[in-house]
């Protein structure tokens, strides 16, 4: 009989090597789960107003409600929903900073957008919000990212500002990918490890590109880069988060207008479609804008509860048959195996995060979860 001996030693120094390399999938080195991202303004005040007083007082009143609204994660905005206006921006810093002082959150994801490193607010909007209130973040959004070196440099700031405020709590990066360059550098970015996301930015995308953005087309005619983004971010365990929908539902002014409560009816479903479509794809969340679209955007990553216990069910089936010998279960027409019952799994999981599914449908399988979840890994 042939000694192969030195053949498994060559196996098991390979298998040493590559064990050290896990299996990277969607979300797993990103520290919270989130459906939606809303977008509120830092500033906000009709026109001819006094900034301080009436701008204060609408911007508090906008920000208040977003700590009311049904959202999974928010963020206050100092960028493009802020005046490009050195006198104001000072004024929505503040009201950011009153914001997260006075307002209970719950267990929100909380974050703000800053104006961009080469902008000469953005000193200003990391000194003054985080170096005031950074221990109350959890992330922020950096918008018109266009290297994985500035990206860089904004984490070794974060964490510098943080030290020197005498907070350990480590603030995660959200990228917006929305130009050429830095759709090129997506994955060095994506490989930082404070960055927890990659954002599609479809509306500059399109602006850098010479493009369009059509509110019945844009998921084809952007269709390439969208893909990307979740497979880009998937490969270092991070998110990606959909673009905003191309049209706001706007509520109509008169209750009687039928053109106008159609449209706003349109607006809605659209953007339901469009997360449905981003969630297909693996989006792990998508932008919202406006508090009516909340509900149709959470809500595709949100299972009802047959679907949900279906796909818990087919775990444990799956489990079951394994320790019986078996690799693979018909379910109506289709084969089972390892790799169907992984993709319904995230259903599983989004139904636990919703609380859909609760620890008591875990152990009515007769597993634990993560006896379940194993079935669906490639590697212990």
């Amino acid at each position: 009989m042939t000694d192969l001996k030195q053949a498994r030693d060559l196996i098991q120094a390979a298998q040493r090597r590559h064990q050290r390399v896990p299996e990277m999938m969607k979300g797993v080195n990103v520290p919270y789960y989130r459906r939606g991202e809303m977008s509120i303004p830092a500033f906000k005040m009709k026109p001819g107003g006094d900034p301080e007083v009436d701008g204060g007082a609408t911007s508090m009143k906008i920000m208040r409600k977003a700590a009311q609204l049904p959202i999974d994660f928010f963020f206050y905005d100092l960028e493009d929903a802020s005046p490009d206006n050195p006198d104001l921006k000072p004024l929505a810093r503040n009201f950011i900073v009153d914001a997260f002082s006075e307002l209970d959150y719950g267990d929100r994801v909380r974050a703000f957008r800053p104006n961009n490193i080469r902008t000469p607010y953005f000193e200003d909007d990391i000194c003054t919000v985080v170096g005031k209130i950074g221990y109350k973040l959890d992330a922020i959004v950096l918008p018109k990212t266009e290297t994985a070196d500035e990206v860089k440099d904004v984490q070794n700031i974060l964490r510098h500002v943080q030290r020197l405020s005498g907070v350990n709590n480590r603030i995660a990066i959200e990228v917006l990918i929305e130009s050429p360059r830095a759709f090129q550098q997506a994955d060095q970015i994506a490989a930082l490890e404070d960055v927890t996301a990659l954002i599609f930015g479809a509306w500059d995308f399109a602006r850098t590109i010479g493009g369009r953005v059509e509110p019945n087309t844009w998921l084809h005619d952007q269709g390439a880069a969208r893909q990307l983004l979740p497979i880009i971010a998937a490969a270092h365990g991070k998110d990606a988060v959909d673009a905003v929908t191309a049209t706001l539902p706007i509520r109509p002014k008169d209750p009687t207008d039928s053109a106008a409560i159609e449209k706003h009816k349109r607006a809605i479903e659209l953007a339901g479609q469009d997360a449905a479509e981003a969630r297909r794809i693996g989006f792990a969340a998508k932008w919202i804008l406006h508090p009516d679209q909340i509900e149709a955007i959470q809500g595709a990553w949100t299972p009802d509860r047959d679907t949900a216990v279906a796909a818990l069910t087919l775990a444990a089936d799956y489990t079951k048959a394994a320790k019986l010998g078996s690799g693979a279960e018909v379910v109506g027409d289709q084969l089972a195996d390892k790799a169907v019952v992984g993709t319904e799994w995230w259903v599983v999981r989004a139904g636990l995060h919703a609380g859909i599914l609760t620890n008591t449908d875990i152990e009515r399988t007769g597993y634990t979860l993560q006896q379940l979840e194993r079935t669906v890994r490639t590697r212990d």
